[in-house]
């Protein structure tokens, strides 16, 4: 039985990124930001599980999601409807939590909620941790980016804009060091709907840089975006972790729009 559960901690651990632990500010070139590719296997088969604790927390969140969908899309260059946008969002956040990995070794999924709160803590416990937080998924690096509205370029360069978390405490400029800054943000993308107001403030970002770049925008655009910071089709394509989240998020592109088929006039008149 120990063996076991050596190996199943071991699995899980497996495509883990590493934490950054900064005493002084780290240049955006020293942070890694992509994610781990998962292994390449055959069949497009993909098992769109969703557990239910938190297929009932996204219908409690249905509200929460439409309407920062409604405050950060842009639908005269998305070419979506504000629940569209929506739509994406859940969609992502399906896939964010229910991973490759789980998948091809379903004993991880007792252990997952462990490895969740693993990262959360080694974020908060003030050594600057950058891992990876639930539900959106997302670093407290990226979430940095977010709340300075900055919005890296394939060039390299920075597009600065107008953005604004709604709910988010957080004034970076009461911030020199970074270790504070992320275990502040960590305390603020742990929680379900500012989670959720920070992924629609990313996905903005995304649909920023794309029409800057001059590419086409769809609900696989955003999605590549959000796991590799990368906008152009061409670029998804080749791309193997990109590739591979995309097929996976097409998957639970059908449950999200379910998600909203539903969705009561009171919730829609909320937003």
């Amino acid at each position: 039985m120990r063996r076991f559960l050596v190996l199943v901690i071991a699995l899980c651990l497996i495509g883990v990124d590493h934490a950054v632990l900064a005493g002084s500010l780290p240049t955006r070139a020293t942070m890694p930001q992509a994610r781990t590719a998962p292994p390449t296997r055959p069949g497009p088969t993909i098992e769109a599980y969703v557990r239910p604790a938190f297929a009932a927390r996204m219908r409690r969140l249905r509200s929460t999601i439409l309407a920062a969908a409604a405050r950060h899309n842009h639908p005269q260059l998305s070419g979506m409807s504000d629940r569209e946008f929506a739509v994406v969002m859940a969609t992502i956040l399906y896939n964010e939590n229910f991973g490759w990995a789980e998948e091809l070794a379903p004993p991880l999924r007792m252990v997952t909620p462990w490895y969740q709160a693993a990262q959360q803590q080694a974020n908060l416990s003030g050594m600057g941790a950058n891992f990876s937080v639930w539900p959106a998924n997302l670093r407290p690096s990226v979430a940095a980016e977010i709340l300075a509205g900055e919005v890296p370029l394939a060039d390299g360069s920075m597009l600065r804009v107008p953005l604004r978390v709604e709910g988010s405490q957080i004034d970076l400029t009461q911030y020199s060091d970074r270790r504070a800054l992320f275990a502040a943000i960590t305390a603020e993308i742990s929680t379900d709907e500012l989670a959720i107001n920070y992924l629609a403030a990313n996905l903005e970002r995304g649909i920023l840089r794309a029409a800057v770049e001059g590419q086409p925008i769809s609900w696989r655009t955003l999605a590549a975006w959000h796991n590799q910071g990368i906008v152009d089709p061409v670029v998804i394509r080749a791309n193997p972790t990109a590739r591979d989240y995309v097929r996976r998020a097409s998957a639970y592109v059908p449950l999200a729009r379910a998600l909203f088929a539903t969705t009561g006039r009171a919730e829609m008149q909320a937003v």
